[in-house]
């Protein structure tokens, strides 16, 4: 803060008229100890030229406004990637086409593929002949003519084998129906393909880059990307009202979930809202604007009565009459001319709503 504030008002006359009132000076008091807010009492022919109110509690809500998009819900897209190394033989689809789930997709070649389907059926092989082994082995220790150590050693083999397959089994679930080294890839949800990048006769590797995108595209909800001093004034549940330029009206919604972690660069975390009503109107990646009415206590001032001194917020606080006390606020984004105030102020005190710009040159601007 300034410590003492010395300034006057000023009055500017449209057109310059020399007619215009000329306001006395202003009359520092000092505070009254270190650190405390600048105190300013002014005259009483410059009372005029400010607007005090008492501050009320909000008696309803308060709103906050933030871009926002239209995005999938979690679990609507999936990614369709390759099991195995191989060969696109086929593509069955084209980015935009609808699918149900277990359509076909993509036909690869795998030669891995083939491996895994080989080796699935030698243990199955091996595991019937050891077992077979087994019941032999027990027939003639029944007959007195076995080996106990034999009949050991085939329940040994027969354990190893049955391990063997599950694990071939595993690996085999991978490559899906069919037989040989095709593989066909098959849309794992019902949705539209949102991105393509199979191609035929095209090789790949086994990695994270997938072949397909599918998404729902009756599973959307819109994600509000809110600042983070505006984040205690959201709740889960309150309503929000959506806005994109290609729609001809607005969309109700509600808040479902609020971001746990703020961008390190904008400052921001994003919001969550489901829609109330049909959102087929709406795509994926587009644009526009929520308003998220928050329930909750608090109290809103008009946005000129805010001034913004460097990266600070503060009002003036009428102490006693003809003398205001700046008082440090935070604050929420302005919305239609009104501020909702977070701390600093409380219900009951008298506000500087209009006119608080004279009273303190020293501020950069109006919020």
């Amino acid at each position: 803060m300034h410590g003492l504030l010395r300034s006057s008002l000023l009055v500017v006359a449209l057109g310059c008229r020399s007619s215009a009132p000329e306001l006395a000076p202003l009359v520092d008091l000092e505070p009254s100890e270190p650190g405390a807010e600048a105190i300013i009492a002014v005259r009483e022919s410059s009372r005029p030229f400010l607007t005090v109110e008492s501050v009320r509690a909000d008696g309803g809500s308060s709103a906050i406004q933030a871009p926002a998009r239209v995005a999938f819900r979690d679990g609507a897209v999936s990614e369709v990637g390759p099991p195995f190394a191989g060969r696109v033989v086929g593509v069955h689809v084209r980015t935009g086409d609808q699918v149900r789930r277990d359509d076909p997709l993509v036909t690869l070649d795998s030669p891995e593929a083939a491996s895994v389907r080989t080796s699935m059926a030698s243990a199955t092989a091996s595991l019937r002949e050891a077992r077979a082994a087994l019941d032999r082995e027990r027939r003639m220790l029944e007959k007195g003519v076995g080996i106990e150590r034999d009949r050991l050693a085939a329940e040994t083999r027969v354990s190893e084998l049955e391990a063997e397959l599950s694990r071939a089994r595993v690996t085999a679930a991978l490559a899906g129906t069919g037989e040989g080294a095709t593989l066909i890839l098959r849309a794992p949800i019902a949705g539209t393909v949102t991105r393509l990048n199979a191609t035929v006769g095209m090789a790949f590797q086994q990695g994270p880059e997938p072949l397909l995108e599918i998404g729902d595209p009756s599973a959307l909800w819109i994600v509000a990307d809110v600042f983070e001093r505006d984040l205690p004034l959201v709740r889960e549940g309150a309503r929000a009202v959506v806005e994109m330029p290609s729609l001809n009206g607005p969309i109700e919604g509600r808040v479902s979930s609020v971001g746990a972690i703020v961008t390190a660069g904008l400052r921001t975390a994003p919001v969550r809202v489901t829609l109330e009503s049909d959102g087929r109107r709406l795509r994926p990646g587009m644009y526009g604007r929520v308003r998220i009415v928050s329930e909750g206590s608090g109290v809103t001032l008009p946005a000129e009565a805010v001034l913004i001194d460097g990266t600070a917020s503060f009002v003036y606080v009428e102490t006693a009459p003809l003398t205001f006390e700046r008082r440090a606020v935070e604050v929420a984004l302005p919305v239609a001319g009104q501020v909702h105030v977070l701390s600093g102020v409380s219900p009951g005190e008298r506000v500087v709503v209009r006119g608080a710009l004279l009273l303190d040159g020293a501020a950069d601007q109006l919020l």
